[in-house]
């Protein structure tokens, strides 16, 4: 039986898992570079081998569930520890975002094809709450935001939020099985989603990981590997049907399977990342984020250049790959950790200076 450090230790040796999300978040930057050039060339570039690029936004929900559960199981039931997890939780996803909001509006201010959404629109969607639609790549933090939502609840009264968590899965369930989507509201649309299954996957990756023997691990990551390539290359060949709700089991048990043999391995101390894998994974928000945004910047200053036309395309594309996850990496060290870090900084000066407040002044 695997003998692991606590989740707050384990946490801080997780490199693996920090260099897993750099290679989702580079798979959803090959997948929507082909289907912007697709769109320009009319042809996917590479024979369209990242095709199944999307599924990295599968990858990204598991680790989410796995990353929440594995700091924060010691949490449930606890309370106290609210205010924590959601200064964490606030502060690693909103400012970003904001940042983000700001250079889409900007770009659609400058479009002459695009209409600048309301102000109403532009506010509901900078709550990250699923009341509207889609929010362009950042549709994936509505349901993120969910997440964190419900697994406060259990962190409020442990009983309650596993009651909440097990009428989620129900619910999810159903409506697979009996076709709902809920069209009409984006709101139950989302919690039943398909895609919520791959945050039980991710918590139940946490708890495995744990308990789970060493020959067991490796066994997973190798069957998590083979799977996953497997309906990645079928899915390039027309052979599976990536977008379906059952791919989100298929990817998503793959990428489970996965996160269980990169973590345990980690944990034990048989597994390192590579540097600049952890640093893809360090600056992978920013490259989620902001890939689409810096796609279209670069191609537009190629087209201006007159060099999209002159290199050719199999040769475009990873130069546009490369220069838009380069550009993202240092907007992450730039803006989105300094940012994160300024906010943070913030709120705990004004918590010390509401504290002071309080104090009895000595007679």
């Amino acid at each position: 039986m695997n003998r692991h450090t606590d989740s707050s230790a384990g946490a801080r040796k997780l490199s693996s898992i920090e260099a897993a999300r750099g290679i989702a978040a580079i798979m959803v930057v090959f997948y929507h570079t082909a289907r912007h050039l697709n769109l320009n060339f009319g042809v996917l570039p590479w024979h369209g081998v990242s095709k199944f690029g999307h599924a990295g936004v599968d990858f990204f929900f598991v680790l989410s569930g796995f990353i929440i559960f594995f700091v924060h199981s010691k949490d449930v039931g606890n309370p106290s520890r609210l205010w924590v997890y959601f200064e964490r939780r606030f502060t690693r996803i909103y400012p970003l975002f904001w940042v983000s909001l700001a250079i889409s509006l900007g770009l659609t201010c400058l479009s002459s094809t695009v209409t600048l959404p309301s102000v109403g629109t532009i506010l509901q969607h900078a709550t990250l709450l699923p009341f509207g639609g889609d929010v362009g790549v950042a549709w994936t933090l509505e349901h993120e935001i969910l997440f964190y939502l419900i697994f406060a609840a259990a962190m409020i009264h442990r009983r309650t939020g596993i009651a909440v968590f097990a009428l989620w899965l129900c619910f999810v369930l159903a409506s697979w099985v009996y076709g709902q989507a809920y069209e009409s509201s984006p709101l139950l649309a989302r919690l039943a989603s398909t895609y919520s299954l791959e945050f039980f996957f991710g918590m139940l990756a946490a708890y495995l990981v744990i308990i789970l023997p060493t020959g067991l691990i490796y066994t997973s990551l190798t069957i998590g590997i083979g799977a996953f390539g497997g309906f990645a290359l079928a899915e390039d060949l027309g052979l599976f049907d990536g977008y379906a709700s059952s791919a989100r089991v298929a990817y998503g048990i793959s990428s489970m399977l996965i996160v269980i043999g990169i973590a345990g391995a980690n944990l034990n101390g048989r597994l390192a990342a590579p540097r600049f894998l952890a640093h893809l994974g360090t600056a992978s928000y920013s490259i989620y984020l902001l890939h689409l945004a810096a796609v279209g910047i670069i191609y537009k200053l190629l087209t201006v250049a007159a060099l999209q036309k002159a290199l050719p395309l199999n040769l475009l594309y990873p130069l546009l790959v490369a220069a838009a996850i380069a550009s993202c990496i240092m907007i992450s060290r730039l803006v989105e950790y300094p940012l994160m870090h300024w906010i943070r900084r913030l709120i705990s000066d004004r918590i010390r200076g509401r504290k002071a407040q309080i104090q009895p002044v000595p007679e």
